[in-house]
């Protein structure tokens, strides 16, 4: 009877674990606002915001951005670079050359978002370009803290939590097989 009550716990607690985390993950809607803010020495800049609320996306985001010049020339897909010291800001490590472009900002996680925008690239903005803006660079010794969407302090107990509720669950399950196999 006790290992039963033990299960029954252990599987309650390890929804409420799975929930828990599924309803922070949607805590600010499920579609990424984007907005094509211009161009900066060729490389084009991206605002990642959600939806719902217009909060910064601070999250990890996987983007790419698409080029088509004037002339039909397509350039990309590239992808999204995070702007140091900027949340929800992206570029690309790519410049664009000088012209007029039709640029396709989209995300695929960790929600959809597209946009569109037009942009002019001046040819003096391209010549004194870098290989890759300095912003984009993030500095190597920074640590990444929750609030830039790196591990944060509820990420290790989080999965401290859901290995411990697994190893109950583990637990629970061999007692129950155990006493299952004994001889009457």
């Amino acid at each position: 009877m006790l290992d039963r009550r033990l299960t029954a716990v252990t599987a309650a607690l390890t929804g409420l674990l799975l929930l828990g985390s599924a309803a922070t993950a949607h805590a600010h809607g499920d579609t990424i606002h984007l907005t094509v803010t211009g161009v900066s020495a060729g490389h084009p800049v991206t605002k990642a915001t959600w939806e719902d609320d217009g909060h910064p996306v601070k999250d990890k985001v996987a983007g790419t951005l698409t080029a088509t010049s004037a002339d039909g020339t397509s350039v990309g897909p590239w992808r999204f670079v995070p702007v140091a010291g900027e949340p929800g800001t992206f570029t690309t490590a790519e410049a664009l050359p000088a012209g007029h472009w039709t640029i396709t900002a989209q995300t695929a996680f960790p929600a959809l978002g597209r946009a569109e925008s037009q942009a002019e690239v001046a040819p003096a903005s391209v010549a004194s370009s870098p290989a890759a803006p300095a912003a984009a660079t993030p500095p190597a010794a920074a640590a990444r803290t929750e609030s830039d969407g790196g591990p944060g302090v509820g990420t290790p107990l989080a999965i401290g939590g859901a290995a411990l509720l697994v190893a109950i669950g583990g637990l629970a399950t061999f007692r129950v097989r155990r006493g299952r196999n004994r001889p009457s």
